[in-house]
């Protein structure tokens, strides 16, 4: 027991993580630290830490999209220097030959920076109608159009501000403001961001304090994981820190705590995405509940709940797959005996509704089959399966319902409501005849147009995804479908299913891409079918890749280096940039910070929902193993 303790010490002390993979923040702040390229006030660019308030990547308006940042660096007597940046869930260090300054979280919406021996400069640029003022009792406040105002106040040091009003550009000139330390060498530094009305503390505690609570408050949520083999736990360490920083506060449109895709580029929060994010909340029956139903609070009388949303913006163009039957029975097998009564009202009424909204506002031809009308609606956004136009009645869609009916049984059997609950699994059963008996053409599953029934045929993944299912789906289906997905000229490789069937150019076989998404959909209930070898073994491929390269919403398959392969070489990077860190076992830290930011991984990074569908996967691997 003591040395199991002292492991675990260890390792959460040793847990340290380079902020060009997943930015400096903390859980409900808008706020995050990473590092790029950003203007200085010579005009040049140069690479340099910035300061972030979430940005809207989801919308029409431009101003609202713009990247709004405050960019910063070390300098001495007036010139740039070089610097280097570690950092834990706690705080960030910046160490340089002169000195270094740390920056830490006093809640979710101040910035402490402390630091001695340099200077810290800020410099943003302005535009129309943004303003930078000298409050004249030694605070500053800088004003963006769109995304609220900062509030620069000195516990220690001097603050040295240059900016004017320009009357002629209607706005303030490019700010320059500089944290000075004072006589005994040391600086410290509050940076307040709100809305509007940023006003300073009366006093301000410890900045060890603040740091403090940001390291629990991330031990705690790390608590809630399962286990993941020994092997992941660096990469489960950093994929959870990747989600604690993007579960955003109630502000605005958002009402209760939800987590954004990514932070600080997708500002959005997605309905779909946080069923993956309540499947392995295993530890907290409360936590998983509220973000499986989170976006419900935005449900209309009708029973639609929007695509996106976040603080300033929702929309309702189209929806999302209903993914929550999948999530909800997944969450019954594992932490079902914490799941409460009250739990499951609070579930059913919300499920129950969307269940409805599908099966009555999407079957426009009133053949108990429901549709798309979207190309983003399916999750696969503008997959081919609506090729020939929208409404698409398609087999994922089907087999998302049939899950969703037969968790709406569960959860009203455990109210009491038995009669209910078997007109619930009926209809589940229902849909699956459906299934199987309109959409098998015997080799493989199709779409058609609603209405018209045009048949649509796809050599997509996605056709496969009804194999979520298991054993549900009759044999000779399980078995047919698990041949192709077996087959290496089509979907199978050793990380997982690519997303469609292998492709050639001039005799060369080209790199395919493997979806996440598709692999925690499919793969488990691939398992569950009987063809266990086979889904263990790619689920623990994906996940290895994912420990090699960081968790990705979308990887490109890697390719076998040309013979005779080096000894040390690791995969190649996602994007075509040089391999991952060489010398290091899948899921360990990097033994030292490399001269170059290293990849982000994948296509897109490690996004809070990649980091997600990586432990879906990777605790599920636990799980059978």
């Amino acid at each position: 027991m003591r040395k199991k303790l002292k492991r675990q010490f260890e390792q959460r002390h040793k847990f340290m993580f380079d902020i060009n993979r997943v930015p400096f923040s903390r859980r409900l702040s808008y706020l995050s630290v990473d590092e790029r390229l950003a203007p200085t006030e010579s005009g040049a660019d140069r690479k340099q830490l910035a300061l972030i308030r979430q940005v809207r990547t989801y919308g029409t308006d431009p101003e609202a999209k713009r990247d709004r940042m405050l960019a910063f660096r070390p300098i001495f007597n007036q010139e740039s220097i070089p610097y280097r940046v570690d950092a834990d869930p706690g705080r960030m260090r910046v160490q340089t030959s002169y000195g270094s300054f740390e920056v830490c979280f006093d809640g979710a919406d101040v910035i402490r920076i402390r630091g001695q021996g340099l200077t810290v400069r800020f410099f943003t640029k302005m535009t129309t109608a943004e303003g930078a003022v000298d409050r004249l009792d030694g605070t500053y406040q800088i004003n963006y159009f769109m995304h609220g105002e900062y509030l620069f106040v000195p516990i220690k040091g001097k603050i040295d501000f240059e900016a004017e009003w320009i009357w002629e550009s209607r706005k303030s000139s490019d700010v320059l403001l500089d944290i000075e330390p004072d006589e005994s060498g040391y600086f410290e530094l509050a940076i307040h961001h709100a809305e509007h009305g940023a006003e300073r503390y009366e006093s301000y505690r410890p900045f060890e304090e603040c740091a403090k609570e940001s390291l629990d408050d991330y031990e705690n949520w790390y608590s809630m994981y399962p286990p993941v083999p020994s092997k992941y736990e660096y990469i489960k360490r950093l994929s959870v820190y990747a989600i604690w920083i993007c579960q955003i506060g109630p502000r605005g449109l958002i009402t209760e705590p939800a987590i954004l895709f990514n932070k600080p580029t997708e500002s959005s929060c997605f309905s779909w995405h946080q069923v993956y994010h309540a499947m392995i909340m295993h530890n907290d029956v409360d936590m998983a509940v509220q973000t499986l139903m989170n976006l419900f609070a935005y449900q209309d009388e009708f029973g639609e709940i929007a695509d996106l949303y976040d603080d300033k913006f929702n929309n309702i163009m189209a929806t999302k797959p209903p993914f929550h039957g999948y999530g909800l029975l997944y969450m019954l097998e594992r932490i079902g005996d914490s799941i409460t009564v009250e739990h499951c009202k609070h579930m059913y009424k919300g499920l129950s509704k969307w269940y409805e909204w599908w099966m009555t506002l999407r079957d426009t031809d009133n053949d108990g089959v429901p549709q798309y009308n979207h190309g983003c609606e399916s999750g696969n956004d503008f997959t081919d399966l609506m090729a020939k136009g929208v409404p698409t009645e398609a087999p994922d869609l089907i087999s998302y319902l049939a899950l969703l009916a037969e968790g709406l049984g569960k959860l009203a059997s455990r109210m009491g409501m038995e009669s209910e609950a078997a007109k619930w699994q009926g209809e589940s059963e229902r849909l699956i005849n459906v299934l199987v008996n309109e959409f098998w053409n015997g080799k493989k599953f199709i779409a058609r147009l609603s209405t018209t029934h045009e048949i649509i045929e796809s050599d997509e993944l996605e056709v496969y995804t009804p194999m979520m299912l298991g054993a549900r789906l009759p044999e000779h289906i399980v078995k047919a479908m698990a041949k192709d997905l077996a087959n290496p000229e089509l979907y199978y490789t050793p990380y997982g299913l690519r997303s469609r069937p292998k492709q050639y150019e001039n005799g060369q076989a080209l790199p395919g891409m493997i979806a996440g998404f598709a692999q925690v959909k499919i793969l488990p209930g691939l398992y569950y079918a009987g063809e266990k070898e086979l889904a263990r073994k790619m689920i623990a491929g994906f996940c290895d890749l994912g420990a090699e390269r960081m968790p990705s919403f979308m990887f490109r398959e890697p390719v076998p280096p040309a013979p005779p392969p080096s000894p040390n070489a690791g995969f190649p990077d996602g994007r075509g940039g040089p391999p991952a860190s060489r010398g290091q076992g899948p899921g360990t830290a990097p033994a030292d910070a490399p001269s170059e930011p290293p990849s982000r991984g994948g296509l897109m990074g490690l996004s809070a929902l990649a980091a997600a569908m990586w432990l879906d996967l990777a605790t599920f691997l636990e799980e059978i193993s």
